[in-house]
């Protein structure tokens, strides 16, 4: 009786940590507007869904391109099939630039081993897997060997980036993961984690319980902001990375003066 009465109790506790943890997970995500399968975005991009979060493909001249981000897919099947309607194959992606270091976006690099790796130093680690993340779920998680990806080129914030014909500017926007970044490139700011479009039409900040630290979040969105109007930069869609693009920049505004 008593072995049956632990293992009841066991059983109780294993499920209702199961149910704690999809109860943080459906917390996290589901307030945002979905993620559209595929989407054409100004520029020549391409957002492609890989599972619950998106990759980018973005022109460079010629059948060259550069992705921001590559899926949650280690065997990149998806990346593959936007590269082949672009009759284009793996040694055409030339660089690859990450949002953050966390597995759902490093995945599928390992695919392009002649692609240059762009990531701000910070999330160096967390990509290559030698660091674990620091948020409250992220911190129990890091990169396996299938998720792994080394870091080829370190850039910096305020960087311009320059890939065949594609320029790519680069923002560091630290909080969801202390090398957390956006890219803007041919009008689209590629904002990885650090924002979230919402299905009313705001935009929030990056899933807290996946995030290093909210409030550090929030403020890199709000700096980043008034960056955009400071130079007067041009964006015409934002696009995250777990749910759809928004056109113009208005919700980053009203978030930025909210103080949220």
């Amino acid at each position: 009786m008593k072995l049956k009465r632990l293992i009841l109790v066991v059983a109780g506790l294993v499920l209702a940590l199961s149910l704690a943890l999809v109860g943080l997970f459906a917390s996290a995500f589901w307030s945002n507007a979905p993620l559209p399968q595929t989407a054409d975005l100004p520029g020549g991009a391409r957002l492609v869904k890989d599972g619950i979060v998106a990759f980018f493909v973005l022109p460079a001249g010629g059948r060259s391109v550069a992705l921001v981000d590559c899926g949650n897919d280690k065997e990149a099947k998806l990346v593959l099939a936007e590269l082949a309607r672009r009759n284009a194959g793996p040694g055409d992606v030339k660089a690859i630039f990450l949002t953050h270091g966390h597995g759902d976006h490093t995945a599928g690099c390992r695919r392009f081993p002649r692609a240059e790796v762009i990531a701000l130093a910070p999330d160096v680690g967390l990509a290559a897997g030698t660091e674990p993340g620091r948020g409250l779920l992220s911190r129990f998680f890091r990169n396996g060997p299938d998720k792994a990806v080394k870091v080829t080129r370190v850039v910096q914030d305020g960087e311009t980036v320059h890939v065949g014909e594609l320029a790519v500017r680069v923002f560091a926007i630290p909080g969801h993961t202390a090398g957390s970044a956006a890219y803007l490139a041919g009008g689209v700011l590629y904002l990885g984690d650090s924002a979230t479009d919402r299905k009313d039409g705001t935009l929030g900040g990056a899933p807290g319980v996946f995030s290093d630290s909210s409030e550090q979040n929030h403020a890199s969105l709000r700096a980043l902001w008034r960056r955009l109007q400071q130079e007067k930069l041009d964006v015409e869609v934002l696009a995250p990375a777990h749910s759809a693009p928004q056109r113009g920049t208005a919700a980053l505004e009203r978030f930025a003066a909210s103080g949220s």
